[in-house]
């Protein structure tokens, strides 16, 4: 009897204790990942340009371009090359050659000083972090512009322009379906963090502030009023004054040198070859080249140009000269 209680007593308390180890799995909890919840909520949150791009002034806009992509939708005449501020193709629709190019990545400010207001584009692709693709409110035959903004109200502009020889530009339905799947393949990748960045040589334009290379009161003295520097995001350029008044603009770039005639001629300035153009009496230009750029496939340069536009009625080459006077010997070698 004794030890058929002790069976029992026995048989009882392996069974509690199997069913307290039952118990402890069923009401215990995993602790969660944190890194895993952290990586969610920042794949939900809105996505800033500056937590996109970080440095500014290295990205490669070319990563942000798929070409074999681009070539679904128009004939690729040029593969995309990169720029210090954009990345450019040359493509073919409807028998007409545009360049389409990708870049750069702009603050608030200067978005409305290229178009005052931008509207979402609708029926396409839903893009994820609250990316939004906008458009101009006004558009005309030969170009389209694009805008791939971001929560800071930053946006990575994208444009294309046609290059008529026939006299007839294309119509924007033709060019700014483009833009658009470049600018969602370009949303993906920022998503994703696929970024690429660029590493410049020594003495390159890509590591220098345009705006550090003359003061505004240089400036000012040579366009005849005091003005204050604006700088882009990227710090490849520089204005002193306001887009639709009198200005000057210096812009780094990485481009194929300017080819003597149509238009532009040869003259030396502040040391430096440069090729000259005037459009029109309140307008003129300069570029002077610099090194090769390394890696070029088609003779690329680092390259300074100067814009000067004038409203009041004076000689902007005149203005355009004193600045590259200023300017040009200050350049690397």
């Amino acid at each position: 009897m004794w030890r058929n209680r002790a069976r029992r007593a026995a048989g009882i308390l392996v069974l509690v204790t199997l069913l307290s180890g039952c118990a402890s799995t069923i009401i215990g909890k995993p602790s969660p990942d944190q890194a895993a919840l952290a990586q969610v909520e920042d794949e939900r949150s809105p996505l800033t340009a500056a937590a996109a791009f970080g440095d500014y002034t290295t990205i490669d806009y070319c990563s942000l371009m798929d070409a074999a992509a681009l070539g679904r939708t128009a004939e690729v005449v040029d593969p995309p090359r990169v720029s210090l501020d954009n990345c450019i193709a040359k493509v073919k629709v409807d028998g007409q050659e545009a360049d389409l190019a990708v870049g750069s990545v702009l603050d608030e400010q200067a978005r409305s000083e290229y178009t005052t207001t931008t509207t979402e584009v609708t029926g396409g692709t839903e893009l994820k972090r609250r990316l939004t693709i906008e458009k101009p409110s006004s558009e005309y035959d030969g170009s389209c512009y694009r805008y791939l903004v971001f929560a800071d109200e930053s946006s990575l502009q994208a444009n294309v322009n046609s290059l008529s020889t026939s006299g007839t530009d294309l119509a924007p339905e033709r060019l700014c379906p483009l833009l658009e799947a470049a600018l969602e393949h370009a949303a993906s990748v920022v998503v994703e963090k696929r970024v690429g960045h660029l590493s410049f040589p020594a003495g390159s334009l890509g590591s220098i502030d345009a705006c550090s290379v003359a003061t505004d009161a240089e400036i000012g003295a040579h366009l005849g009023s005091t003005q204050t520097a604006r700088r882009t995001l990227t710090k490849h350029s520089c204005r002193w004054g306001r887009i639709g008044e009198d200005y000057v603009s210096l812009y780094f770039s990485v481009d194929l040198p300017v080819p003597a005639g149509a238009g532009y001629v040869p003259e030396t300035l502040g040391g430096r070859q440069a090729m000259v153009w005037t459009s029109t009496d309140s307008y003129c230009s300069a570029q002077t080249t610099l090194k090769p750029w390394p890696g070029a496939q088609k003779g690329e340069v680092e390259t300074v140009s100067i814009f000067v536009s004038r409203y009041d009625g004076g000689d902007p080459c005149g203005v355009m000269r004193n600045v590259a006077n200023t300017v040009f010997p200050r350049l690397p070698a």
